[in-house]
C-alpha cells in the first residue's frame, strides 16, 4: 500500500483576512515583472516555522502569501483574480504547468482578498536538485498582472541519518497521514501515527518471480534507553520487489506518555541474499 498516490499537490486559494502569525520578513531575491498589480512582498510559511529560506526538505509543504496585493479592477467591491503556476528545472525544462487556477468567474470582496499559493516540494521534483517556481497572478477584468519567480532547493531531511552498506535510496522523509504532510522538525504528537518513508530503493536482489527476501526492523527508545516498542520482523514473507523499491515505510507511534524526550527511532533493512543493508536513525520530540 502506498502512503500517498498524489506526489505533488498545488493549492491556489484565498482566505479570510486574519492574523497568520507570519514574520515580517519577505522572500528575498525574487524576480518580479508586474503591470497594475503590486504587493508589499511575499511571505513564506510552513507548519513548522515562518521563514524566508529557499531550501526545503523533500515533501515539505510551503505557503507563499502575498502581502497587501492590490490593483484589481473592482466591480461592486469584488475582485476577480486568476493565477498560473509553473515549476521548471534549473535548465529551463517545464515539469509542471497549471494554468487558469481560478477558471470560473468567481469574485472575492476586496477585504477578503488575501492570496496564497501552496506548493509541496515532491515528485516530479526530487532531492538534491534546484527548481524554479514561477507564479503569475492576473486580473480577469483588466490586463494587470503580477509575475514572480524564484529558485528553490530540495533536499532529503538532514534530521534523518542513514548509514548505507550496499543499499541506496532516492528519497527519505517522515509523513503524517493525520496532518497530510511531511514532518520536517521531527516533532510528533502523542498517539499520532507517523511513517518513516524510503523511496527508490536500490541494491536488493530480485528472484525470478520478482520477489525480494529482506529483513527489516524498527525500534523506539527514550532518552534513558528505555524500550518503547519494537517490531523486529516487518517483512515475515517474501515481498514484491517492485513495490519495495518504489516505496517502503516503518510506522512510528507512541501511546504512552511516560517516556523522556528525545525519542530515538532506529530502522534497519537488510537483503538476506546479498547481505547489503542500511540503517536509519532519527530523534524526535513527543508532544501532547
Amino acid at each position: 500500500m502506498k502512503l500517498q498516490s498524489v506526489f505533488l499537490i498545488v493549492i491556489i486559494s484565498l482566505y479570510i483576512s486574519c492574523d497568520t502569525g507570519v514574520s515580517n520578513e519577505y522572500l528575498q531575491n525574487v524576480t518580479v515583472d508586474s503591470k497594475g498589480l503590486s504587493c508589499d512582498g511575499i511571505k513564506v510559511l510552513t507548519y513548522a516555522d515562518k521563514t524566508n529560506r529557499t531550501e526545503f526538505s523533500y515533501h515539505e509543504s510551503v505557503f507563499f502569501l502575498y502581502d497587501n496585493m492590490k490593483g484589481f479592477t473592482l466591480k461592486d467591491s469584488i475582485a476577480y483574480p486568476d493565477m498560473d503556476l509553473h515549476v521548471m528545472t534549473k535548465s529551463g525544462d517545464t515539469l509542471i504547468a497549471l494554468p487558469n487556477l481560478f477558471p470560473t468567474k468567481q469574485g472575492f470582496h476586496q477585504n477578503d482578498l488575501n492570496l496564497r499559493t501552496n506548493v509541496i516540494f515532491a515528485k516530479p521534483m526530487l532531492p538534491d536538485n534546484e527548481y524554479v517556481v514561477a507564479v503569475n497572478v492576473s486580473d480577469k477584468n483588466s490586463d494587470a498582472y503580477y509575475h514572480w519567480k524564484r529558485s528553490f532547493s530540495v533536499i532529503n531531511s538532514p534530521l534523518i541519518k542513514t548509514k548505507k552498506n550496499g543499499l541506496n535510496y532516492g528519497k527519505q522523509y517522515l509523513f503524517s497521514r493525520k496532518r497530510n504532510q511531511a514532518i520536517v522538525d521531527n516533532v510528533i504528537q502523542f498517539n499520532e501515527t507517523v511513517y518513516l518513508v524510503i523511496e527508490d530503493l536500490d541494491g536488493i536482489t530480485v528472484d525470478e518471480y520478482g520477489n525480494a527476501n529482506v529483513f527489516a526492523s524498527i525500534r523506539l527508545t527514550d532518552a534513558n534507553g528505555m524500550l518503547i516498542n519494537e517490531n523486529d520482523n516487518l517483512f515475515p514473507n517474501l515481498v514484491n520487489a517492485e513495490h519495495l523499491q518504489e516505496q517502503l515505510y516503518g510506522t512510528i507511534r507512541v501511546t504512552n506518555k511516560n517516556f523522556k524526550n528525545p525519542i530515538t527511532c532506529t530502522f534497519q533493512l537488510a537483503d538476506v541474499k546479498n547481505e547489503k543493508s542500511l540503517e536509519t536513525t532519527l530523534e524526535f520530540t513527543l508532544i501532547e
